[in-house]
């Protein structure tokens, strides 16, 4: 049988917190979950923060007006916008001063908060792994979609002498696209598999996850670390939005509290978006998440949990265009591909156990485009109500990252029994396709096992459209029971628990305060001049007897 893709861990920061122990998740779902776990969210957020208000730590997080000071501390200018509207980190989070950064582009110092919580979550020291894993089988792919565009990345380079500064030897370097990959593997993992960024605008997460899964199923790799790390709060990506129209304004914010009888003396940024209702354009925000593949067969040797496994993710353009930020046809095929997915593996009642996450931008166009390719598809596969959500609504738009804060929200619904509903719109605009679809609106409360699957859409300029489907952990553990014996899931069962004794110490140092990156700078690195002893099917290190294996595994040997 061939391998399954299990997602064993994640980790990641966004405007909701950290998404280890799905902090964020529950921030987002704030008001709906118990005493115990609210005071969990707030001290998690409180120590990011530097306070113990909690009313500070709630009007702080999330989407709303962004602090007065980001843009002059990551920019080299401080410009008039049309909106200052943003998804922000929470406010005094600089994921920079949690390691020895220098100067670290905000992107990338996001990268490495996220991957060092991402480590962490596997339950299991990295050290430990690196004994039993070849080097060469551990990938990392993460980048993101628009650049490192504040000061110290590809902003500064290009801005520096109109700043009268200038370019230093860093920032080149520093803007890189796939740069969360390569720091994720120079100074979090020391990793030597695949590595790099599948760009795709706005659905670049959901590409990166098919390059992670195919090379999972594969056996290219072992363990695949796949992200996106980006910050959109830039003031010149901010006017570029703003130049194409697609994004929200301030002055047609009020005009629309206006429209729907609300308080319409400021501007509500917390409301800001709001997908598939009367709305006025996207909002930025920033954010870095990961997911940890690992083949199915190592992950039980490990004992490491299961929290649901990434089946697929289907990847089509849009074909001619008449604008290349507009709508297309390529969004019909990836859910199309998605949906046929589920019912040919998994039958009619699987479709029925599925969610979606809609890609739910707050545009005009994106309400009523992506409403009907829900709606119809929907309704061609029978499914009655499909639950669709769109958690833009709470974080904005992350761009490469996007897809990343929607597996995040997936797996902690399953954690905690709870769907985030698109709560900042009041109803649905009157052209929105309806027909064989729940948009939620509410927060959902589930039952275990209520869903099999979710959804995870995007659709991306240029025509970058990407759909994924995730198992939950239930569903995912019901497959690995047909492929192993019950003897070895037993096995998996007991080693498992010590991996939940390790996380339960990992939570409460959390929650204690613990917001160090793991970051490893200048220690055990190789020098292939001087220890390496190379052969021709093997290189060996002198100092370690680590072998990396030069085997091909091309598969045209009945060619030659």
């Amino acid at each position: 049988m061939s391998n399954l893709p299990l997602i064993v861990g994640y980790g990641g920061i966004n405007p909701g917190g950290r998404s280890i122990f799905d902090f964020s998740h529950k921030r987002m779902v704030f008001d709906e979950i118990n005493t115990k776990q609210q005071k969990e969210v707030l001290l998690s957020l409180g120590h990011l923060m530097g306070t113990n208000d909690k009313d500070t730590i709630l009007n702080k997080s999330l989407l709303r007006t962004i602090d007065s000071d980001f843009f002059n501390v990551h920019n080299f200018r401080s410009p008039e916008l049309p909106t200052l509207a943003g998804g922000q980190l929470p406010s005094g989070f600089n994921p920079a001063s949690t390691y020895n950064s220098r100067q670290h582009p905000r992107g990338l110092a996001m990268t490495i908060f996220g991957l060092s919580d991402a480590v962490k979550s596997l339950g299991l020291s990295w050290e430990e792994i690196l004994q039993k894993i070849p080097r060469q089988k551990i990938s990392c792919v993460s980048g993101c979609a628009v650049a490192q565009a504040d000061k110290f990345g590809m902003g500064g380079m290009f801005q520096a002498p109109l700043a009268k500064s200038r370019v230093t030897s860093k920032h080149m370097a520093m803007s890189l696209g796939e740069g969360s990959a390569d720091f994720g593997h120079s100074y979090v993992l020391g990793s030597m598999g695949s590595t790099g960024n599948y760009t795709g605008a706005c659905a670049t997460f959901q590409y990166n996850l098919k390059l992670g899964i195919s090379m999972i199923q594969s056996g290219e790799s072992l363990i695949s670390f796949v992200g996106a790390a980006e910050s959109g709060i830039v003031p010149e990506i901010y006017e570029a939005f703003a130049a194409t129209r697609g994004l929200a304004e301030d002055k047609n914010l009020i005009k629309l509290q206006k429209q729907l009888g609300e308080d319409y003396k400021i501007p509500n940024h917390r409301k800001i978006c709001r997908p598939f209702g009367e709305n006025i354009g996207m909002i930025l925000g920033e954010s870095a998440q990961f997911v940890v593949l690992m083949q199915d067969g190592l992950a039980l040797e490990l004992g490491l949990n299961i929290h649901g496994a990434a089946l697929s993710s289907h990847i089509h353009s849009d074909g001619y265009k008449k604008s290349i930020s507009g709508p297309g046809a390529g969004n019909y095929l990836t859910v199309g591909k998605t949906f046929n997915e589920i019912k040919k593996h998994f039958s009619s009642d699987g479709l029925n156990k599925t969610f979606f996450h809609a890609h739910g931008t707050s545009t005009p166009q994106n309400r009523e485009s992506e409403s009907h390719i829900i709606s119809s598809i929907s309704k061609a596969f029978g499914i009655e109500a499909l639950p669709v959500t769109a958690i833009k609504s709470y974080l904005g738009h992350s761009l490469a990252a996007a897809g990343g804060d929607q597996m995040i929200s997936a797996l902690g619904s399953w954690k905690n029994n709870l769907i985030p509903g698109i709560t900042s719109t009041p109803e649905l605009a009157e052209n929105i396709h309806k027909e064989n679809v729940r948009f939620l609106l509410k927060n959902k409360k589930i039952e275990n096992d209520e869903f099999n699957f979710a959804v995870l859409n995007a659709k991306g300029f240029g025509g970058n459209n990407g759909t994924s489907l995730v198992a939950s952990p239930s569903q995912t553990m019901k497959m690995l029971e047909s492929k192993y014996s019950k003897s070895d899931i037993k096995k998996y069962i007991i080693k498992k628990s010590k991996i939940d004794d390790q996380l339960n110490d990992s939570k409460k140092e959390i929650l204690q305060g613990d917001i160090q990156s793991r970051y490893i700078f200048g220690e055990s690195v190789i020098d292939g001049m001087n220890d390496f002893d190379i052969e021709a099917d093997k290189i060996t290190n002198k100092l370690n007897k680590e072998i990396f294996d030069l085997n091909s595994t091309l598969p045209y040997k009945d060619y030659l």
